[in-house]
Order: C-alpha cells, then sequence, then structure tokens
C-alpha cells in the first residue's frame, strides 16, 4: 500500500518553537490550520495565489491592474478595525467576531472592503479556522505585505464568529472629538492610543469619493471606466511608514480626513491634535517608533474579543505529511538526510524510509520576517495491507557534523490513523468507500459532513450531518473491511459546503478516526 499525502500528515517540533508552545504535540486542531495559513503562504502543493498574494505590494496586484485606487492592504485593516470598533471591553462584549458580515448595510459601513474582504477569505472558512480568526489574519497579512515584512502582528487564534449583527457605533468622520474620544475608551484605547491607532490604519489607503463624495470630490468619469476617485491619505500610500504622521506635521498633509474640502468630516485633524500632537509628533519623529507602535496597537486590535473568548498562540511548527515540511534552519547543507522511522499496529518491525526532496519543493511567507522558511520531502513507504501504521518519528542526519537528531513528538510519536483509509468524490457528492483496519473492533462506522446551518447566511453555526457507512466485506488476504457511503449535498453550493469531512469507527473499547479529510485530496470518480 502507497500512502499518500492525503492519508498521513502530522506536525514535529521543533526548535522553533517558544517557551510557552515548548510542550506542543501534535495534532491540536484549534490551531494547526490557522498555523498552516500563516506559514505556508507559499508552497508547491496549492498553486499560485495564496491569500497573502493579494497584499503583495499592499494594493495587490488585482486592484493595482484596475487602476482605480483601491488597496486590499487597506481593506482588511478597515475590515477588523470595524468589526472590532463596536466592542465594550468593560462589559466584555464584542471585539473581533466577524459580526461585520451581518452588518455590512449599515451607513457606517460603507464601502466594498467588507464584501471583498469575506469573499476572499470564505474559501478557507471551516469548523477549525472561524471567520474571525481569519479576519485577524488578513490583519497581520496586510500589515506584513504593506510594511515589508517590517512590522510582523503576532497571531493568536480561537476567535468564536458572532450568530449575527452586533450593535452599531462605527466612529464616523463627522462626530466630534468628544465622541470618538468616548467610543475609542469603550473599545479600550485612551486618548494616545487613540491617535496612535488611527495613524496606524491610515498610513495605507484612502478616502473614496464614490462613497464619501462630501469627503472627497467625485466626479462622473469622462471615459465611461469605473474610477473610486480615491485622495491617499499621504504620499506613500502603499508603504506602511510615518508619512502619514510626519506629512501632518509638516502641515503639507494630502490626508482628506485631516485637511480636506469638509471641515466637519476632519476627524484625523481633530484626533491627532486631541493630546495637543505629542503622539503625532513622536511617530513623525521616528519611523521606528511608529512601527513598533503600530505593531502593538494591532496586536490589542486584533485581540479584543469578547471576554469569554480564550485566545491560542500560533507558533510555526513544522509537518510531516507524506511530504514532510522541515525549517531550512536544521537543514545543515544539501548533504542532510531525512529518513522516517515507522511503527506499525501489530508490532512488527518496519523499514525505515529516506525522505527526498527536489528542486522548488519549498515554502515559506511572502514577505520577510514572518516565520521561518521551508524544505518539503517526500517519502513514499510500501506498506504490506496486513500492517497498519500506528506512529513514526522523523531522524535528521546532519551533512557536516555527522550527527543525528530524533524528532518524536513528545516521545510519543507522530500518529497516523492508517486505520481508515478513504477513495471517491463525484462532483458534489461524497461516494466513498472507507477501508476500516480490524473492522471487527467496530460496532459503527460514521461519514461525518460539517455543515453551516444556516447556508443561506455569510457564516453560521457549525452542524454535523452524520451518514452511517455499510459494509461491503473484507478484503481479501488483509485485515481491512470496506465500508461505503454517499453524502449528498443540498441547498445551495459552496466552499462551506465542501467543509473536510471525517470518517469515525466506534467501539465498545476504542474510537479511531479520520478527520479534517479535503474533497480536493479525495480521488475521484
Amino acid at each position: 500500500m502507497t500512502w499518500s499525502r492525503t492519508l498521513v500528515y502530522a506536525t514535529l517540533c521543533t526548535r522553533f518553537l517558544s517557551q510557552a508552545n515548548a510542550n506542543y504535540i501534535w495534532p491540536d486542531p484549534k490551531i494547526d490550520e490557522l498555523e498552516k495559513l500563516l506559514y505556508e503562504q507559499e508552497n508547491p502543493f496549492d498553486g499560485p495565489g495564496s491569500l497573502a498574494s493579494f497584499v503583495d505590494g499592499c494594493s495587490g496586484p488585482a486592484e493595482r491592474a484596475l487602476g482605480i485606487g483601491r488597496s486590499f492592504g487597506a481593506e482588511w485593516i478597515r475590515n477588523a478595525y470595524h468589526d472590532m470598533s463596536t466592542a465594550d471591553v468593560s462589559a466584555g462584549t464584542g471585539g473581533l467576531d466577524a459580526s461585520i458580515v451581518f452588518e455590512m448595510d449599515r451607513l457606517e459601513n460603507i464601502g466594498d472592503a467588507f464584501q471583498e474582504t469575506l469573499n476572499i477569505f470564505k474559501g478557507n472558512y471551516n469548523n477549525r479556522v472561524s471567520m474571525s480568526d481569519l479576519f485577524a489574519l488578513a490583519t497581520v497579512m496586510a500589515v506584513g505585505g504593506c510594511s515589508g515584512g517590517k512590522v510582523i502582528v503576532p497571531l493568536k487564534g480561537g476567535r468564536v464568529d458572532a450568530a449575527g449583527p452586533g450593535p452599531s457605533g462605527v466612529p464616523e468622520p463627522q462626530q466630534d472629538l468628544q465622541t470618538h474620544t468616548a467610543s475609542f475608551a469603550k473599545q479600550g484605547f485612551d486618548t494616545s492610543e487613540m491617535i496612535a491607532l488611527v495613524a496606524c490604519g491610515h498610513t495605507v489607503g484612502g478616502v473614496h469619493g464614490v462613497d464619501f463624495p462630501k469627503i472627497v470630490p467625485n466626479p462622473a468619469p469622462t471615459d465611461g471606466a469605473k474610477n473610486d476617485n480615491t485622495v491617499t491619505f499621504d504620499t506613500t500610500t502603499d508603504s506602511f511608514d510615518n508619512i502619514v504622521a510626519k506629512e501632518f506635521i509638516g502641515n503639507v498633509s494630502q490626508n482628506p480626513l485631516a485637511f480636506g474640502q469638509n471641515e466637519t468630516t476632519r476627524s484625523d485633524f481633530r484626533i491627532f491634535n486631541a493630546d495637543g500632537g505629542d503622539m503625532i509628533s513622536q511617530m513623525a519623529t521616528s519611523n521606528d517608533f511608529f512601527l513598533d507602535t503600530c505593531n502593538t496597537m494591532f496586536e490589542r486590535m486584533i485581540n479584543t474579543v469578547p471576554s469569554n473568548v480564550k485566545l491560542v498562540d500560533i507558533k510555526p511548527q513544522e509537518n510531516l505529511t507524506g511530504v514532510i515540511r522541515i525549517v531550512d534552519e536544521i537543514i545543515n547543507g544539501p548533504g542532510t538526510r531525512i529518513f522516517v522511522h515507522l511503527k506499525s499496529r501489530s508490532g512488527d518491525p518496519m523499514l525505515v524510509a529516506e525522505a527526498t526532496t527536489s528542486r522548488g519543493q519549498t515554502g515559506g511567507c511572502s514577505y520577510p520576517n514572518c516565520g521561518p522558511s521551508f524544505t518539503y520531502y517526500t517519502f513514499d513507504p510500501k506498506i504490506p495491507t496486513k500492517h497498519g501504521i500506528s506512529s513514526f518519528t522523523v531522524e535528521v542526519a546532519d551533512s557536516q557534523t555527522g550527527r543525528n537528531e530524533s524528532h518524536d513528538n513528545g516521545g510519543a510519536g507522530f500518529p497516523l490513523q492508517s486505520s481508515i483509509t478513504i477513495d471517491g468524490i463525484n462532483q458534489m457528492q461524497l461516494n466513498l468507500t472507507a477501508a476500516v483496519l480490524y473492522a471487527e473492533s467496530f460496532t459503527d462506522v460514521f461519514l461525518i459532513v460539517p455543515q453551516p446551518s444556516n447556508k443561506s447566511a455569510p457564516i453560521s453555526p457549525w452542524t454535523r450531518e452524520e451518514i452511517s457507512m455499510q459494509s461491503l466485506g473484507k478484503v481479501d488476504g488483509t485485515n481491512y473491511t470496506l465500508y461505503t457511503g454517499v453524502w449528498q449535498s443540498s441547498g445551495p453550493t459552496s466552499a462551506a459546503t465542501t467543509h473536510p469531512f471525517d470518517i469515525v469507527a466506534v467501539g465498545s473499547e476504542k474510537t479511531v478516526s479520520s478527520l479534517f479529510n479535503s474533497w480536493d485530496g479525495i480521488p475521484r470518480v
């Protein structure tokens, strides 16, 4: 039996973990998917067009090609702030909870930023990654991309999505300083922090005349082409830097919220002067101070969540899949060899498989300083079908020192669920055959497909659609029994409809499972 990438997946903990994550044991469904999205922005398996590619150069290549003054980087930051900004930290309510997806019809949320951000990220939304975690990830990627890796906002996971709209109250340009100060205080920011957060948010992007004609002139295009008539906040709109502050202090700012045609909507002018100009002057004087301050402010912004939500650190791990993801720092030269030591369920000795790599089998982040770079090694052991693999360890043979270093997942080995293997998918129908090892130990085998309870809503609590699988009989000469089951999509189809599925075999003494199986990874029939 050849173990494919679909059927073998584990994670290897390395020296790159912080002390808080030193005891990380794979798997951890609370963070594994989010960790992959953050640190495997570029990899040889998912093809071009990672999430981070949308903010390449800050505005993103697609938006630059349109030539209408839009910026994905600015949109993602604006989306997160508007979602968070109705928090009441003293009451422990609101914050970054994706309630914005239910609030796009409000005048305080005018513009395409919110729907576009949702559209881009909804393909990665599932019951292991909440939409609010994706909105936090969007902020991290936007700031990292726009700053060229100079600002890396730490990411935590575990946010819980709202089931409906939250209260209104996003700050608006026409409001007075007293109203803004009170609103930011409710969010947990004092006057200096309010100034800093606004400056950090307005170092990229601008005001679109198509959305705010009372702030920015919005003449009709003469050639019939779409034009947002955008006036940017500063002259380096695609660079995350302190120019927005320097130009304000130098009284040469083009910021329409500071020196625009409508005095009523000069909210940045009022906010930047709220402390007599002290904070904005500090931010203008030192770009390092500006970047460090923005890092702190954005981390606080995306970590503002309801008091009953507990966030979990996301740190770069190493992954092993049938393709082994190894941090480049521990690969000491091209002669380094990687060995996978397999352990059988029967206790019989197994061969050691050497993993190999080829040119181009690398991955990592799209912008500097996000995290480590990786090299991918493949291993393809031929396992007799009478065996099942319970776990494995990895040995790294250093080409320079001659030393061998073993990685064993905290002593437990990296678990493999070879008890269940899967085949068969057809359009919007799962028509699966699963091979269950030692099926006589189990009373029931289930196909479980998590689905949004409200498929017409932009996000929804998840429910489990459970199908009992039927035995087709034992495979001759093996310890596997084949089971079949069919799940048919009902209602509108979407990325959420084809959410990764589980197969679970339940017995009186144990339960085994094959979890979070991707539709893309299953052979089509």
